[in-house]
C-alpha cells in the first residue's frame, strides 16, 4: 500500500514553487496599482483584493505555458463606486478601455476583463458593495444585462472553515483532485476550479486521515452521490457556499458533467485496485494512471532495490581458535 509519506512528498511536489508565487505577485500588483492611480478610473476605484485559488491556498504548480490555456489564473476583485443603476455592459467596457491603455491584449469577458502575462491570466472583476463589504455584493453580467449576487470573501472564509473541519486535509485533497483533473483531461474543461472544491467538500470523509483512502473514498462518494442525476440526465444542483442562492453548477451542461462523472467512476475503480494491490510496482503504476508520472515510486520498492543492488555477503565463523600460519615474532 502506498504510504502517507509518498502522498506527502507528492503534495509537496505539486505545490506552486516560490518562483511562481513571486511571479504571481508581480502579475497582479501591476494592474492593481495601475487602476488605483489611473486619472479617470480612480474616480470609480475603491479598493482591490485577491480572490481565487491562490488566496484560498488551493492552487497547484503551473504547467509550462505552451498555450493560452496553460497559463495559471489569478483573480483580482475591484470594488467600485458603480451602482445597480449602471449598465453592466458600460461597467465592463469602462474597465476594459482603461486596462487596454497599458495591456494591449486585454480581453472583455461576460463578467470580467482578462489580461495576460507570460505565465498568468489575470481576471479583473468589478463588483459593487451597496451596503459595505459585510452586506450583499454584486457583479455585473453582460449577458444577463443585470447585477448578480456574489461574495468572493465568503468563498475564501468557507475554504478556511472547511479545511479546519477536515483537520487540515481539505486543501491538500482539493490539490490532489485538481492535479488528477489536469492529468486526465476529457472532452470538456468543466467542472474546474471552485466547482471542484465544492464537489470535494460534499463528498469527502472528514474523519479519514489516510491519504489514499481519503482520495479514493471521495471519488467513490462522487459516484454514489451523483448517480441519480446521471440517470435523470440532469446536472446536480450544488449550492454556493457563500449563500447567494445561485448554484455553482449553473451554466454547466449535462454532457460536461457526465464526461467528468465517467472519468471519476473509472479512476475510483483504479484507485481502489491500487489500495488492494500487493505488488508495489503494479500499485505505483496504478497511482500514476491517476496522478501521472510525478507520483513517487513506492517506498518499499525503493528500499528493496537498494538491498538487492549487490549480492549479499555471507559471514561464517569457525568453531575453533584460529592460529596464524606464520606467526610473527612478538605475536600474542
Amino acid at each position: 500500500m502506498a504510504t502517507q509519506q509518498q502522498f506527502r512528498d507528492f503534495l509537496t511536489d505539486i505545490e506552486p514553487s516560490n518562483t511562481t508565487k513571486e511571479r504571481a505577485s508581480r502579475a497582479h500588483t501591476g494592474p492593481r496599482d495601475f487602476l488605483a492611480a489611473h486619472e479617470k478610473f480612480r474616480n470609480y476605484h475603491v479598493k482591490t483584493f485577491l480572490s481565487g485559488s491562490h488566496v484560498r491556498d488551493t492552487a497547484i504548480r503551473r504547467r509550462v505555458a505552451d498555450t493560452e490555456e496553460d497559463r495559471a489564473d489569478i483573480d483580482v476583485i475591484v470594488v467600485t463606486r458603480h451602482t445597480k443603476a449602471d449598465e453592466p455592459e458600460d461597467v465592463i467596457s469602462r474597465l476594459y478601455t482603461t486596462l487596454k491603455e497599458k495591456y494591449s491584449g486585454a480581453k472583455k469577458n461576460v463578467r470580467s476583463v482578462t489580461i495576460r502575462t507570460n505565465d498568468f491570466k489575470v481576471d479583473i472583476v468589478p463588483i459593487i458593495a451597496p451596503n459595505g463589504m459585510e452586506g450583499t455584493l454584486y457583479i455585473p453580467d453582460r449577458d444577463l444585462g443585470d447585477w448578480v449576487e456574489t461574495n468572493p470573501p465568503r468563498h475564501t472564509q468557507w475554504t478556511v472553515d472547511t479545511n479546519r473541519k477536515a483537520d487540515g486535509r481539505f486543501k491538500p485533497l482539493v490539490k490532489l483532485v485538481k492535479w488528477w483533473r489536469r492529468e486526465n483531461p476529457t472532452g470538456f474543461r468543466k467542472p474546474k476550479g471552485f466547482v471542484l472544491e465544492c464537489i470535494a467538500a460534499e463528498c469527502m470523509d472528514y474523519n479519514q486521515s489516510v491519504w489514499q483512502e481519503l482520495f479514493v473514498t471521495t471519488f467513490e462518494q462522487m459516484v454514489a452521490r451523483y448517480s441519480g442525476y446521471i440517470q435523470l440526465a440532469v446536472v446536480p444542483t450544488i449550492a454556493d457556499p457563500a449563500g447567494t442562492g445561485i448554484p455553482i453548477t449553473k451554466g454547466m451542461t449535462f454532457d460536461e458533467f457526465k464526461d467528468f462523472y465517467e472519468m471519476v467512476q473509472r479512476h475510483a475503480q483504479i484507485g481502489r485496485g491500487a489500495i488492494e494491490e500487493e505488488d508495489s510496482e503494479k500499485e505505483t503504476g496504478m497511482w500514476r494512471k491517476i496522478f501521472g508520472p510525478r507520483f513517487p515510486a513506492c517506498a518499499s520498492r525503493t528500499i528493496e532495490s537498494l538491498l538487492t543492488a549487490a549480492p549479499p555477503i555471507s559471514l561464517t565463523f569457525p568453531n575453533k581458535p584460529v592460529n596464524p600460519a606464520n606467526k610473527p615474532r612478538g605475536f600474542a
